[in-house]
């Protein structure tokens, strides 16, 4: 099935902070979700925010908020950690799917224009060879300064979502005198409060053509006797509540991969409440630490027989 979203069309895009019910948005021909950020969130409105602009027969498409800063590997365990969720979330596959790389809870984007525009393919290489159209979301400063943008759009041509906004706050119309002169541009995103709702408003300046197919939503597990799990880099998961005060400094990461992005080094004596364990291919047994905004950390806690600090 083909959707088109007409040229000068306006759209929202949607996150935990917004309502699951579009019709609290008059005049969105579109909307754009957030289905993940990193490789442990995953925004707990998505699937009925997506629902709700299916039911309403508006077009909806998807964004992963990246922490991968310039590391292409991590981007790849990004895009597939990306892609499952957004599928399970019902996401249509041919839908858009935004690369969301700005400056924010881990993601650096000091590291070079063009490693970061590598990372950044090599996250888009993943969300399309899965099915969706990918984008790239981003400020224009970082556009222009920070990553190597002729690169991405010498391969995916009109691919560009930008951020550029007037000082005055709420808007209710896109005003053109500030569009940010870029080529390669789809969709601008104009304001951070549209018509006064909080919400981002978009609108596109290329019209739009995708050919979706029908995803449903994975079903949701709510077995209370399901302990284990597997997640996107194939490390099973033991759910397990207990305490772990470290014996060394330990560094606590957004990802339970040595790769990761660090969150902070735990000194000596730190007290860790974790609800879940899984060991990698190293021998490595990593701890999940429940922290706020559906985030997690992760630090290992024992390498193969040797404890890194006492479990309780």
């Amino acid at each position: 099935m083909t959707q088109v979203i007409e040229n000068r069309a306006y759209g929202i895009d949607e996150a935990s902070y917004q309502s699951t019910n579009i019709t609290d948005y008059p005049g969105a021909k579109f909307t754009i979700v957030k289905t993940t950020e990193g490789l442990d969130y995953q925004n707990p409105k998505a699937r009925a925010q997506i629902a709700s602009a299916k039911n309403a027969g508006i077009p909806v498409g998807g964004y992963h908020y990246a922490r991968f800063s310039a590391d292409s590997s991590v981007a790849v365990q990004e895009g597939n950690y990306a892609v499952e969720n957004a599928k399970g979330m019902g996401i249509p596959l041919g839908s858009i799917y935004a690369c969301d790389w700005e400056s924010g809870s881990g993601n650096h984007v000091d590291r070079g224009a063009d490693a970061s525009a590598n990372a950044i393919l090599a996250f888009m290489d993943t969300i399309a060879k899965a099915g969706y159209k990918p984008l790239l979301y981003s400020g224009k400063e970082l556009l222009t300064k920070n990553i190597n943008t002729k690169k991405i759009t010498d391969k995916y041509g009109d691919c560009l979502w930008v951020a550029y906004y007037k000082p005055s706050g709420r808007e209710d119309v896109a005003d053109f005198n500030w569009f940010p002169s870029m080529d390669h541009v789809v969709i601008w995103q104009f304001t951070q409060n549209w018509k006064g709702m909080n919400v981002d408003a978009n609108i596109t300046v290329k019209k739009l053509e995708v050919n979706v197919n029908t995803v449903k939503p994975a079903p949701t597990k709510t077995t209370s006797t399901e302990r284990t799990w597997t997640d996107v880099q194939g490390l099973t998961w033991h759910a397990e509540e207990g305490t772990f005060i470290t014996g060394g400094a330990i560094n606590l990461r957004w990802g339970a991969t040595t790769q990761s992005m660090i969150i902070t080094q735990l000194p000596a004596g730190s007290v860790v409440k974790y609800n879940a364990w899984a060991r990698d291919s190293s021998g490595r047994v990593w701890l999940q630490q429940p922290r706020e905004n559906n985030h997690y950390g992760y630090l290992v806690g024992r390498v193969g027989d040797d404890a890194w600090g006492t479990f309780k």
